[in-house]
């Protein structure tokens, strides 16, 4: 018992120093963005607590298809009455509060992974065959067919993403992997031919080459690029990131702001971040090789999942090693939804871990 609360202890320390860190960049930065994500963060101290508190492992287990089903109605009502901007419909309003209910969705649907594969493995059926890997992928299809409606690509690829984390740790048929590297290829195709609206297939040309399209979709890539190369070593100092606070880089406070941390801290504020995020994945690993039971692994790693995958695409797209696709940094863009989700789902390992 005693070994398993150190390891619940640990978990929050890199958690919380990537938070604090979030903060103090935006603190830099203005200081009503650094007031409102203090908010967002308190309540989620709040709603990781509630976790904690009222639930388990076992009612999390039992509530796991009625949550699927619930965000699965919310992702609906985003598409038939949610809430646009800046051409994406992906919000819901009650009264003045709004909040993305994909970014939520992501927590349940790493808790359905968590329940199909305690069934598969209890079946006999790991490592996955044809029929396995269609019935993960099924499951995936509705939260990602809904989200890419919306539209919102990066989100939606997530919840891919993270049935292929759960698979590739399942264990998957070397034919079976073969065909799906073809099948994705097709889908790559068709889906750029039929279903990428052009502004998403411009990111796409903007990653491949940015200098075309620098005074348009391709100006976030090289002022972030500016940005993160100005910093240096130790970077241009606190609330000194001429790039992010004169206005030239966009999404400073949201999707780029990997390259505002750079601009003000340099390559040592960086190392230090980047250190941080390995050490939450190692820990959650960790939490995830101690569980007592296949639904909890399985749950801790699709859930540890998010934060990497979400960590490496911003910090790839930030880069311009990857596409420009919206993907927040966890804990440290400003956002209330991904904030909020980022403590439930921290809420929910530890309550699986316990």
């Amino acid at each position: 018992m005693a070994a398993r609360k150190r390891s619940d202890i640990t978990i929050l320390i890199p958690f919380w120093l990537i938070s604090g860190i979030g903060l103090l960049t935006l603190a830099g930065l203005d200081m009503y963005y650094f007031k409102r994500q203090l908010v967002w963060h308190i309540l989620g101290i709040t709603s990781m607590l509630a976790i904690l508190k009222f639930s388990d492992k076992n009612r999390l287990k039992e509530w796991t298809p009625t949550i699927y089903v619930a965000m699965l109605i919310l992702l609906t009502l985003v598409i038939i009455a949610g809430h646009s901007s800046k051409g994406a419909q992906r919000w819901l309003a009650i009264g003045s509060f709004r909040f993305q209910p994909s970014e939520f969705a992501k927590v349940s649907f790493g808790l359905l992974l968590g329940l199909i594969f305690e069934k598969l493995t209890d079946a006999g059926r790991i490592p996955l065959g044809f029929s396995e890997v269609i019935m993960v992928f099924v499951a995936a299809l509705p939260m990602f067919g809904l989200v890419l409606i919306q539209p919102d690509l990066g989100t939606s690829l997530i919840f891919i993403l993270m049935a292929l984390t759960v698979a590739s740790v399942a264990g998957i048929r070397k034919r079976v992997l073969v065909a799906a590297i073809v099948v994705a290829i097709a889908v790559s195709y068709f889906g750029w031919t039929h279903i990428l609206k052009e502004y998403q297939k411009n990111r796409i040309r903007a990653f491949l080459n940015p200098k075309k399209y620098r005074t348009s979709i391709g100006y976030h890539v090289i002022q972030s690029r500016i940005a993160i190369g100005s910093g240096r070593l130790t970077g241009k100092g606190y609330m000194k990131a001429s790039q992010a606070i004169l206005g030239f880089m966009p999404e400073e406070y949201t999707d780029f702001i990997f390259a505002s941390l750079a601009e003000s801290f340099g390559f040592v504020g960086v190392l230090v971040l980047v250190s941080l995020y390995v050490m939450l994945f190692l820990k959650i690993a960790e939490l995830a090789q101690k569980a007592k039971g296949l639904y909890e692994f399985y749950s801790i790693i699709a859930l540890g999942s998010i934060f990497f995958w979400h960590a490496l695409i911003n910090m790839g797209m930030t880069m311009g090693a990857l596409p420009v696709v919206g993907v927040p940094l966890p804990l440290m863009s400003y956002g209330g939804s991904a904030t909020l989700a980022c403590y439930l789902s921290i809420g929910c390992i530890l309550s699986l871990s316990r």
